[in-house]
């Protein structure tokens, strides 16, 4: 192995890092020969029921490319239809196989379960990790033998799929598997096994991928290959009510929900908020953790690429980095501008992950709040008022800047609560408050406590001033206003204060639609 150009692969090639400044060290680690020995251990009998909730995976049992811990798995019909792709199209037919859809949906874990439930009396599984690359991680399931080992070249791939043996049928599963160049050799070399024309056995071949469009090859040779496609998409929020409806998941996933309450579906819908469809990021960390990680991934780059990343579906940008959720379609909305928003829009327009359809309308209200030319409507698309620029803050609680400043400022919270309020309008020189809903469904909670609660803050801060005019304000999609209705209202009579008498809360919030991104009513 060449030491240098490895170092300078990983650190300036593949994680895009700046030389090293003063002071700075980069420390290269050499494994040990012993790093790619195989080693071997029992591997205990699995079954699958295509009629099962759940399927319990043991540390033990799981693969590279999957989280190394005792996982309980919601069998979604997404599990069931990807594990009976692979049965039927791959194993059974012959079809080159290709799963496909956003990170964090649970690809490879469901992959997983389908290589520890074939007859391995009459299949060997080869699971083939390509994500470190140039390293691979390889495991071969043979009987009741699990045997596993890291590679670092070709001529090692081609010993541990044994190209020249035609003495087992084998199904080799490519996980980690992206458009960038550096993997098209890896795909040529597994290609070329897999057209390899064997006398008895049989070769079977299905790629794992974090894309939602895989770059297509000649269509003779996708003909050669017989290839096939399975998108997995984005949990749902029924989903996940229904996975933590088990007593025993709500136990193990209940830590990363955030603060206990005694309804465990409100739990739930606090954390979608944040881990949108991702259920690694809804299940495996807590709502800081995915904060952060969101904001990097939206934060480290200053051109187009993470927000194609995010949405597109051609194969512009083929590795779909987070997936989107509505905190990140805020925060995206805020960030960027109408223009760059613009250009994701149209390829959008088919787009059926019902996860992100919902957010879209988020995203392209708070793009627009930022940059002003936002036009208030009825449902007629009759322009009430114009909504002019200002600045956006995002921030909890009540921010100090309101003291200096005497311009509008909006502030959006980055903590969710359910039926509250999505961002803040305030202007000290008028003595307005806006504050704002913004919702693509039929029917909203509207929890007057929540608003309540930050208009007392604000009186006992030192930014307080005299509030003259209270706006609630619900923006709603404009082809669902006339039929817009609140499910359940509370804390009726806490806006006295404010010049909201008792139970007219409801009627007096006003309920509009809008007019800016794309020149379209929403």
């Amino acid at each position: 192995m060449d030491v240098t150009r490895t170092l300078q692969y990983w650190l300036f090639e593949k994680n895009k890092m700046p030389q090293p400044s003063t002071g700075q060290v980069h420390v290269l680690v050499i494994a040990s020969k012993d790093f790619f020995k195989w080693k071997s251990r029992l591997l205990r009998p699995h079954t699958y029921d295509p009629e099962s909730k759940y399927f319990w995976l043991e540390k033990e049992d799981t693969l590279p490319g999957v989280l190394s811990e005792r996982m309980m798995l919601y069998c979604r019909p997404n599990f069931h239809e990807q594990v009976e792709f692979l049965r039927e199209r791959v194993l059974k037919e012959g079809h080159q196989g290709w799963i496909l859809g956003p990170s964090g949906t649970g690809k490879s874990s469901t992959a997983t379960v389908f290589a520890l439930t074939v007859d391995r009396n009459e299949w060997e599984v080869i699971w083939i990790d390509v994500a470190l690359n140039p390293y691979c991680r390889c495991v071969r399931l043979i009987g009741d033998e699990r045997m596993s080992r890291t590679i670092d070249n070709a001529k090692e791939l081609e010993d541990v799929l044994q190209v020249d043996d035609d003495s087992k049928h084998r199904v080799v599963l490519v996980d980690g598997w992206t458009d960038e160049d550096d993997l098209s050799n890896i795909a040529k070399f597994f290609n070329r096994w897999f057209l390899r024309e064997d006398v008895v056995m049989k070769r079977r071949l299905a790629f794992i991928c974090s894309m939602t469009f895989r770059s297509r090859a000649s269509d003779n040779f996708d003909l050669l290959t017989r290839a096939m496609e399975y998108l997995m998409y984005s949990w749902t929020l029924d989903e996940y009510l229904a996975a933590t409806s088990d007593d025993m998941l709500f136990l193990v996933v209940e830590p990363y929900l955030g603060d206990s309450v005694s309804d465990r579906s409100a739990m739930v819908k606090a954390k979608y908020f944040y881990a949108g469809g991702s259920c690694r990021y809804m299940f495996c960390y807590n709502s800081t953790d995915v904060v952060d990680k969101l904001h990097v991934a939206l934060d480290s780059q200053s051109n187009y690429s993470c927000l194609f990343a995010m949405f597109k579906t051609s194969a512009f940008i083929g590795v779909v980095k987070p997936v989107i959720s509505r905190f990140a379609a805020m925060v995206v909305g805020v960030t960027w501008g109408p223009n760059k928003i613009n250009d994701i829009m149209y390829p959008l327009n088919d787009y059926s992950n019902s996860a992100l359809n919902g957010w879209m309308f988020e995203l392209k209200f708070f793009a627009s709040i930022r940059n002003g030319d936002l036009e208030i409507v009825d449902a007629a698309g009759n322009i009430h008022e114009k909504w002019s620029r200002s600045e956006v803050l995002k921030v909890d609680g009540i921010p100090h800047y309101l003291y200096f400043c005497r311009n509008p400022v909006w502030i959006m919270p980055q903590k969710w609560n359910e039926g509250g309020y999505d961002a803040i309008m305030v202007c000290k020189t008028t003595g307005l408050v806006r504050m704002l809903q913004v919702t693509s469904a039929d029917t909203h909670i509207f929890h007057i406590e929540y608003f309540y609660s930050w208009l007392a803050k604000l009186q006992q801060s030192d930014q307080s001033f005299e509030i003259k005019t209270l706006e609630i304000v619900f923006v709603v999609e404009r082809r669902k206003l006339n039929g817009f209705k609140f499910s359940t209202v509370t804390g009726e009579g806490l806006l006295e204060p404010f010049g909201w008498q008792k139970f007219t809360e409801a009627g007096r919030a006003k309920k509009v639609g809008f007019r800016g991104l794309l020149n379209r009513s929403m």
